[in-house]
């Protein structure tokens, strides 16, 4: 009885088998967090700093253009109109 207790109960080589997978699921996590957090602040960097990154920025999500630039729209599939040059 101690011995399935031991084998099969709380504490066993069952939980120990869950604990290592749910370990290593966490750690994967982690790293795609680090690395996540890694790209995030490379672009608050390239914000505080490059100014050719914020008019890249500036152009493709507000789609501005300069004064002498010719902006032309075209509907998507759905309707959306993107910008184009």
């Amino acid at each position: 009885m101690l011995l399935l207790s031991a084998l099969l109960g709380k504490q066993g080589p069952r939980d120990l088998i869950a604990l290592q997978s749910h370990r290593a699921a966490l750690e994967q996590r982690r790293n795609q967090l680090a690395a996540d957090n890694a790209a995030f602040r490379i672009r608050i960097a390239k914000l505080r700093s490059d100014d050719r990154y914020i008019e890249r920025l500036i152009r493709r999500e507000l789609g501005y253009a300069r004064s002498d630039e010719l902006v032309y729209k075209f509907a998507d599939e759905d309707g959306h109109q993107t910008p184009s040059r």
